[in-house]
């Protein structure tokens, strides 16, 4: 199945509606951010999953995360994946991306319809793939559990109110993992130095939730880090509802990428450089759908 383009002025995204619409890549200039099936056969790009994961256990089902779906709609670009199991429910993916050309931003809304006759409980779960060597921030939240068995403790830098993952200090051998709460509604990674020695800001915004929102065992925010050092997950996720039989819950994310000042105080998480983000973040906060 063909792959399909959206194009702003200067972001990209490459979506794959024969494997479940996972956003292949996504590109600012001629820079990727995403990591391709080169570097891991199965986790690779974006793609949304159910949550919490103690509902499938691994690997996802093949439903929600890598069968085809069909484009029911080219304008604005809606994908539907296959009735797939979970639990003892039957669910329905589909997948809505929106690029803004003007503000170069791009939406995606993961709307799952409970498609059995049994309600089911669930959360909205969107992981993305990035290149080791950054580092990785959110406003510091409540709540924060790691290790997650059977990965060990991702240990976060707690600076100007921000929790802080920065992907040098990882060691080969052993996949690291941290469930947190975070505040604001948004997710920020900085990519490692091209060799002009520029960087590139990936800003996630969703709508926040409170703790007791969250799916058990889970959080708002995740950080995956695999044993083999060569991509790092960074996740959000959607509040935990009920979805009667015949109901649909959708969980929104955008996505803002932007070329980051060449100053030194934006090659590090600096306080300039959390404040620049939470403007940012500010600013392109969505409106509710």
């Amino acid at each position: 199945m063909k792959a399909v383009i959206l194009e702003g002025a200067k972001l990209r995204a490459t979506i794959e509606p024969g494997v479940a619409g996972r956003v292949a890549r996504l590109t600012y200039g001629e820079r990727d951010l995403l990591v391709g099936p080169d570097v891991n056969a199965d986790n690779w790009g974006s793609t949304y999953w159910t949550s919490p994961q103690s509902d499938w256990g691994w690997p996802p089902p093949a439903g929600i995360d890598s069968a085809a779906f069909e484009v029911v709609q080219e304008t604005p670009l809606t994908l539907r994946g296959p009735e797939s199991a979970l639990g003892t429910s039957r669910v329905r993916l589909e997948k809505t991306f929106i690029l803004d050309a003007e503000r170069d931003t791009l939406d995606i809304g993961y709307q799952l319809t409970n498609v059995g006759e049994q309600p089911t409980r669930v959360a909205g779960w969107e992981i993305s793939r990035v290149a080791p060597a950054g580092f990785t921030f959110f406003p510091t939240g409540a709540s924060e559990l790691s290790p997650v068995p059977p990965h060990g403790p991702l240990m976060l830098q707690k600076l100007h109110g921000h929790s802080i993952y920065d992907h040098e200090g990882f060691v080969v051998g052993r996949s690291l993992k941290v469930h947190a709460d975070g505040q604001g509604g948004y997710l920020a990674h900085v990519t490692a130095p091209a060799p002009d020695g520029s960087r590139l800001l990936f800003l996630k915004l969703f709508g926040d939730s409170l703790p007791a929102q969250q799916a058990p065992g889970e959080g708002e925010v995740e950080i995956f880090a695999n044993e083999d050092g060569r991509y790092v997950e960074v996740e959000v996720q959607g509040p935990y509802r009920v979805l009667a039989s015949g109901a649909h819950e959708t969980f929104w994310v955008r996505w803002l990428v932007r070329r980051l000042p060449t100053e030194a105080v934006f090659a590090s998480p600096s306080n300039e450089l959390l404040e620049f983000v939470r403007r940012l973040a500010v600013e392109h906060t969505p409106n509710s759908r």
